[in-house]
């Protein structure tokens, strides 16, 4: 895929914006996402259909090597981009090891998190021996409960893999100074997410009962 010429600008509006909200999804309706900005509209279905498709793609691979920005499936349990400013709040809530964190995880997934806490896991090479959960959904759902962070791996062969590993090993790599309570980085990320997007967060959600697996 040719990067456009456009690339760089809209990767300025993009990083200008997250840096404005803090937080942006990749791609999605429910909240500002990378997606809609560049198109310059609100796309409906897959951003990948979108006639600036390219130009999107080209952006994301800009914000994966961003020395301010990360990600974690935080809103929605879709790919959130977050600027460095509340990377702190969020590493302190995957850590606190809370209720929603657990409530209805099913034992493959356990058995997986056990594994990330001891060390890091390539799913490429992993044995899955699960007859009742995919190892793709059990990582979606331990990502979306912040129990692991993630990595994409581009495979040589094209294929995508995934790095597990535990969210205090990646604060140590990236992170600076202390994590903040766990009250004070809830408030301060929905703070950022504002009233009305509060129940896209993975805490509300599973208090709501609307939380996926």
């Amino acid at each position: 895929m040719v990067r456009p010429d456009a690339t760089t600008a809209a990767t300025a509006r993009v990083l200008a914006e997250l840096e404005r909200r803090e937080l942006l999804l990749q791609a999605g309706r429910e909240f500002a996402s990378i997606a809609n900005i560049v198109a310059g509209e609100t796309i409906s279905g897959s951003w990948w259909a979108h006639p600036k498709s390219n130009l999107i793609y080209w952006v994301c691979q800009d914000l994966e090597g961003h020395p301010r920005v990360d990600e974690a499936r935080l809103l929605a349990g879709k790919v959130t981009h977050l600027w460095d400013t509340l990377w702190s709040h969020v590493a302190a809530l995957a850590l606190a090891r809370e209720p929603w964190q657990f409530d209805g995880l099913s034992t493959a997934a356990r058995d997986l998190l056990e594994r990330v806490d001891e060390h890091p896991v390539d799913t490429s090479t992993l044995r899955w021996t699960s007859k009742t959960e995919k190892l793709g959904d059990a990582c979606r759902v331990l990502e979306r409960r912040l129990l692991v962070k993630s990595e994409e791996i581009h495979m040589p062969s094209g294929r995508h893999s995934k790095r597990l590993s535990t969210w205090r090993s990646w604060w140590t790599l990236r992170g600076t100074g202390p994590l903040p309570g766990i009250d004070a980085a809830r408030e301060r990320i929905e703070s950022a997410v504002g009233d009305a997007c509060l129940r896209l967060l993975p805490w509300s959600a599973r208090s709501s009962g609307r939380a996926s697996k």
